[in-house]
């Protein structure tokens, strides 16, 4: 081990607000959601998400319950969503400080409920090809089903990860036409969602289908393109 170089990173909040506002312009009149995991992706949580959220993003996306809880204790208030399903134990916690769960198996959707004193809105993932996270669209329509007859669930949103947006437009499109006849067997079945959202920052710049209510960005947040050449004509800093 050689000695740590000091070294100093500078953030310019002013280029997150710049790419927010850019993106929103894009997007209209889908909202953005400024995914601020990892820290901000190393920029800094709470000062990436207050800056996001003072260029008009009306929701922040963390990846677990401590990062949310983080956001909280800073004092920023904005609906926060959980994008994966905490350990049980945190739960808890996650009602507590007010973060919208993802849920995705039949375990979480019974744990939220049992922990809630309150009516909690829950954001439904299903797993259109992608296979790593969510439900399949046979039994996401049973947990709908569930979600929307408990007296203390509320369905805030479905949503869905676009796994290959920034390489393959075919599977993307394969993708959307699943999420979108798994959309049409909600409504089908009678269950309304107020907001979806399936857009990462790959598909919010090269998939103009996938926007939708809210599109989820983290690296074009921070001025990166998910692959070189995606939408040359949106001023990223």
């Amino acid at each position: 081990m050689g000695a740590m170089r000091p070294s100093w990173v500078e953030v310019d909040l002013a280029a997150i607000a710049a790419n927010v506002t850019a993106i929103a312009e894009a997007v209209a009149p889908a909202g953005v959601c400024a995914v601020v995991k990892a820290d901000g992706y190393g920029h800094g949580d709470v000062p990436v998400a207050e800056a996001a959220l003072a260029a008009g993003a009306p929701w922040l996306a963390v990846a677990l319950v401590e990062e949310g809880v983080r956001l909280r204790e800073a004092g920023i208030d904005a609906p926060i969503l959980v994008l994966s399903e905490p350990p049980a134990e945190a739960v808890g916690e996650l009602l507590e400080w007010e973060l919208t769960p993802t849920v995705y198996r039949r375990e979480m959707v019974e744990a939220v409920e049992r922990s809630a004193g309150r009516r909690v809105t829950v954001h439904l993932k299903v797993d259109t090809g992608m296979h790593r996270v969510g439900a399949d669209p046979d039994e996401a329509l049973s947990l709908a089903k569930q979600i929307a007859g408990s007296q203390r669930l509320e369905l805030g949103a479905i949503w869905t990860h676009l796994a290959v947006a920034e390489s393959d437009p075919l599977g993307t499109g394969r993708q959307l036409d699943t999420f979108d006849a798994f959309l049409a067997a909600l409504a089908g079945a009678g269950i309304e969602v107020p907001m979806v959202h399936a857009a990462n920052s790959a598909a919010t710049l090269s998939f103009p289908p996938a926007r939708r209510d809210l599109v989820r960005c983290g690296l074009a947040l921070y001025g990166y393109r998910p692959a070189p050449g995606i939408a040359p004509d949106l001023d990223l800093r």
